[in-house]
């Protein structure tokens, strides 16, 4: 046995098992966090140097590229942006109509407030409208106004069966149109 063998074996059995699988699970540790961590670091270096090419063509082109606004103003802005001109509430009150129509609802009559909220620029049409039909038309006639016009919403919505073999129930809507004044 060559001398380096037998300095191997005598370092293994004065290690013990608990060193020699100490030392293996260290080695199996060492490689695999080189084999995850490299491809990161030159990902890293990869794409500090493309950084570094874009600031370089910036600096030269002395351009800045627009960022969107996300502050709360601008959020606000946008969300103001949404909501149509009070001029168009015929439109919107046909749109609500012709829902009726569609779910063979006859609106009869009904009652209609305005109001206007100064603070936030918006004006409000309140809108009571109290129907006979059955269940499954109001149900389709609510869901009609409120896909035609984004800016409705429901507030109240009631039904009565006054008697229990009836197939039509008496209801009242309650809608909220929602528009903006001109600026």
């Amino acid at each position: 046995m060559s001398m380096s063998r037998l300095m191997f074996s005598h370092f293994v059995h004065k290690l013990g098992t608990p060193g020699v699988a100490g030392i293996v699970l260290l080695a199996f540790s060492l490689a695999l966090a080189l084999s995850t961590l490299l491809p990161s670091w030159h990902e890293r270096d990869r794409l500090r140097a493309g950084a570094a090419v874009a600031r370089d063509v910036e600096r030269r082109n002395g351009a800045r590229v627009a960022l969107p606004d996300y502050s709360p103003a601008a959020q606000l802005r946008a969300f103001y942006a949404v909501f149509p001109l009070s001029a168009e509430a015929p439109v919107a009150f046909s749109l609500v109509y012709a829902a009726a129509e569609e779910a063979n609802l006859d609106l009869l009559r009904g009652e209609y407030t305005r109001t206007t909220d100064w603070p936030t620029g918006l004006v409000l049409y309140h809108m009571t409208l109290p129907v006979r039909a059955s269940y499954s038309q109001v149900r389709h006639f609510v869901a009609a106004a409120l896909k035609a016009v984004p800016t409705l919403a429901l507030d109240e919505l009631s039904f009565e069966r006054p008697k229990i073999f009836e197939t039509q129930v008496q209801a009242r809507i309650r809608f909220t149109l929602y528009l903006k004044l001109p600026s």
